[in-house]
């Protein structure tokens, strides 16, 4: 709405007694609506300069999960952040992905936008487990600039652009490092949590142990878990409720890469779960994976297809709907799973097919995504959903629940299916350009 349009219909309103509140109300939002409108209409795509002219600021749209944005516009400032793609001479698509060690590997997409269509240049790099949160932040800004510097080298900023160079202290060739490790790398866990009031109290402790060696022809894998979870709820001076659930988890894989779009493994564990009424659970499952994909483009896109199959034992707490204290099942699973992130923004879907080769009618099929899309101007939209279909509750306790365990949780109960989902959307209009940085009262 203009500023004409606007001023015709307050005075077209000028007729009818007004208040002073509806005066004060309308000047409240006349101002800027009329402030909107002007900028708005200032805000258009970039445009090539005249021929021989130097373009204005670069403008970027920075899309990173993983990046500290606070950080780079204090200290890379020979650029334009703006919020929306379509104004933007250049989107920044950032994608990360953990590496072998326990760090992540970096993949720093320029894609040109508008006058740069079609300018495209991709920056790699990888930042160690150990790596703090500085030293990260640090890293990407350095390739960030490294990236952007042959942008803006023709743009109004260039006669302020210089370039460093840190020579080596040393000529000489470096060495070939030899890992003592022999590419493994060990993590050890422990957590403990406390909760508390007058009238009840919780504790949970956890420990968890991983072992793993990536390389490009090898992936192994190895990890155990361990969770005790106790409460107590005082109901009155005479009625005091304690619960307690314990859980551990073994499990390991080993993965074969076979071409760029093949793999075959083993997977491999051992578990036990209070809450599932399982003292042991004992599974090994051979499989093959197959990727549409090259696997060398996991970061920006996969659309895989894994299939295993193999034995599952199980020896439960107590005595089963089914009359059953243990048993051996032969037991196939089916995953198929598709990861894309584009420009337009992110989908993943993961879809999981287990079922018992003894008795066909025991399946479980579960079904996940998730995604965030921008759909215009400052307008996104995101969701995630779930639904499982429960067919396979072999381990469910004879019996019937206590209104206690239910509850509280502490025993499985059956049902035929599950459902979780949350949606929202986010809409963002007014300045593009605000580089301003005030940490002040910000926390």
């Amino acid at each position: 709405m203009g500023e004409n349009e606007l001023g015709g219909r307050l005075r077209s309103l000028s007729g009818h007694p007004m208040t002073p509140g509806c005066l004060l109300f309308l000047a409240l939002v006349a101002c800027p609506l009329a402030a909107h409108a002007q900028g708005a209409a200032a805000v258009t795509p970039p445009q090539a300069p005249p021929a021989g002219a130097p373009s204005p600021m670069l403008r970027v749209f920075l899309d990173c999960n993983s990046c500290d944005e606070e950080f780079l516009r204090q200290n890379v400032q020979f650029i334009d952040y703006v919020r929306d793609r379509a104004v933007a001479d250049l989107h920044v698509l950032v994608t990360t992905q953990a590496t072998g060690g326990g760090g992540s590997s970096w993949v720093v997409k320029f894609i040109g936008v508008g006058r740069l269509q079609g300018q495209d240049r991709t920056l790699t790099f990888t930042t160690p487990s150990v790596a703090t949160d500085d030293e990260r932040r640090k890293a990407f800004e350095r390739v960030f600039k490294l990236g952007l510097v042959a942008y803006a080298a023709d743009t109004s900023v260039a006669p302020q652009l210089d370039v460093t160079y840190a020579k080596p202290s040393s000529a000489a060739p470096a060495a070939v490092v030899r890992d003592p490790w022999n590419y493994w790398v060990f993590r050890i866990n422990m957590n403990g949590d406390m909760n508390g009031e007058q009238s009840s109290t919780g504790r949970s402790y956890s420990t968890s142990f991983s072992a793993n060696r990536v390389t490009n022809a090898w992936k192994i894998n190895i990890g155990a878990y361990a969770n005790r979870r106790t409460n107590r709820f005082a109901i009155d001076e005479t009625t005091t409720i304690r619960s307690q659930t314990t859980s551990w988890d073994y499990n390991g894989m080993m993965v074969k890469s076979v071409g760029a779009k093949w793999s075959a493994g083993l997977t491999a564990g051992a578990s036990s779960s209070s809450f599932s009424n399982t003292d042991r659970q004992l599974t090994v499952a051979p499989g093959i994976e197959y990727d549409f994909f090259p696997y060398s483009e996991s970061s920006r896109r996969s659309l895989t297809i894994r299939y295993t199959a193999g034995p599952a034992h199980y020896d439960y707490t107590e005595l089963t709907v089914f009359d059953r204290m243990f048993e051996t099942i032969p037991k196939q699973h089916l995953n198929v799973a598709l990861g894309l992130r584009q420009p337009w923004g992110s989908l993943n879907i993961y879809s999981n097919f287990s079922q018992q080769l003894n008795r066909m009618d025991r399946y479980r099929a579960s079904l996940f995504g998730n995604t965030d899309v921008r759909l215009f101007k400052g307008f996104s939209f995101n969701m995630f959903a779930q639904y499982d279909r429960i067919l396979d509750q072999i381990a469910l306790r004879k019996g019937t629940a206590t209104e206690t365990e239910v509850l509280l949780r502490l025993q499985q109960l059956q049902t035929n299916y599950s459902y979780f989902t949350y949606f929202g959307f986010s809409y963002s209009f007014g300045s593009i350009f605000n580089t301003v940085v005030n940490p002040r009262f910000s926390f």
